[in-house]
């Protein structure tokens, strides 16, 4: 295909490397990072440079960026002149106000190994909720017009994006474009959050808009598939992907998962809006070919049914895949602590729309906001919370469900 002039083919690099083995998982992300392009245009001499890995949570690779791929990255910058390296990450909203204990980005940071990498290679860390969070205008914004926004971030000279190769109940990967949710304050992390209209998608694709990454080296070496977080399983891989498009790193690493990059809401509205490139067929490869490294990778299960879930009633009108998500993590939760089943039974009232009888027996938990937007629905709440057999869930998305399902309903 002749090359567009006007615009020029992005380049994604692939590199094989051995993840039982430092020294080939530092040779991976050089070798990556290298064919990616000119690294004297990534890195000016003296520049700030901000890595931003993914730390979530409290949980060690993959569902956390490998440190060794961190500290590879951040020699690479050194070595190339930079003035300055820092690592910063925030971590999510739902650790922040849900988990009782490693509930910030430094105990994230601790528990994934992250921290003891960064101080034995002498790398400064920032936890973005400790900074000072800057509100900036994107006036070519889809949803989020107004950020509040990391200083760290926002004064950095180069900002190198760090995922994880992870498929994601919601957005179905979080790779490159996914992982800019930590540069913002939690207020903006909770806003729009809803999968109803593809909200979070679209909102996801405006964090192009803020501080565009020079460069984004993705996490391939141990994978995780069916979820991103504990739900999720292991997938060796042994790979690292470089590039300085997002989108076309997404497009290429979705398909290496298994995707078409185009039924990843993330990928395709990126490259809808002009943010990147997601036709392979636009993209320059280099390493080992993508059919070549390709495998399926099990997708999120979201099913909500009695088959599921024995002593699982369902009253259900039109929900997202956002109140799908918590909702199902949250029963996983109950079946296993042994307070979902047919001994146990629980109705599940979710969705807008919803139709509800009068007599459901026993214990009831109302979920999200949409549901009660019918006006049956409210009445059967308020008889519901007066007989003592309610657990409500009031929140778009009901993230609360997902972490505190036990305690809510014991």
């Amino acid at each position: 295909m002749k090359k567009d002039s006007a615009h020029p083919r992005p380049v994604v690099t692939l590199a094989r490397a051995d993840r039982h083995d430092n020294d080939s998982v530092r040779q991976a992300v050089r070798a990556a990072v290298s064919a990616a392009g000119d690294l004297r245009a990534v890195f000016p001499p003296g520049a700030r440079v901000v890595l931003k890995p993914n730390i979530f949570a409290p949980y060690p690779a993959p569902a956390t960026t490998d440190p060794r791929v961190v500290v590879a990255a951040a020699e690479i910058a050194r070595e190339a002149g930079a003035g300055e390296v820092i690592v910063a990450e925030g971590r999510s909203l739902s650790t922040a106000r849900f988990r009782s204990a490693d509930n910030t980005t430094r105990a994230c940071a601790r528990a994934s190994g992250m921290a003891a990498a960064l101080d034995a290679a002498g790398i400064a860390f920032v936890a973005l909720e400790e900074d000072e969070f800057v509100e900036v205008e994107l006036p070519q914004a889809d949803l989020l017009h107004r950020a509040n926004v990391a200083r760290t971030i926002l004064e950095a000279d180069v900002v190198i994006n760090l995922p994880v190769m992870k498929v994601h109940s919601l957005t179905l990967v979080t790779l490159a474009i996914k992982n800019l949710h930590g540069i913002i304050s939690d207020f903006d992390k909770a806003c729009s959050h809803s999968y109803r209209d593809y909200h979070l998608p679209r909102k996801l694709t405006d964090l192009l808009l803020i501080k565009p990454p020079a460069l984004n080296i993705l996490d391939g070496l141990l994978a995780q598939e069916g979820d991103h977080a504990a739900s999720g399983s292991p997938v060796e891989m042994g790979l690292i992907l470089a590039s300085a498009d997002p989108v076309a790193l997404d497009a290429a690493a979705g398909y290496v998962m298994g995707f078409d990059p185009l039924e990843v809401d993330t990928t395709r509205i990126a490259a809808e809006r002009g943010l990147g490139v997601a036709d392979l067929r636009r993209i320059d490869i280099r390493g080992p070919g993508l059919d070549e490294v390709r495998r399926e990778f099990a997708r999120p299960d979201l099913e909500l049914s009695p088959a599921r879930f024995p002593g699982l009633t369902v009253c259900a009108g039109d929900y997202c895949r956002a109140c799908a998500y918590y909702t199902r993590r949250g029963l996983e939760s109950l079946a296993a602590a042994g307070q979902l089943s047919p001994e146990r039974p629980l109705t599940l009232i979710i969705g807008k729309g919803v139709e509800a009888p009068d007599d459901i027996p026993g214990r009831v938990v109302l979920v999200g906001d949409c549901a009660l937007a019918s006006l049956g629905v409210k009445r059967l709440r308020d008889r519901l919370i007066v007989e003592g057999r309610l657990a409500a869930i009031y929140a778009c998305p009901p993230m609360e469900l997902r972490i505190r399902a036990e305690e809510l309903l014991s």
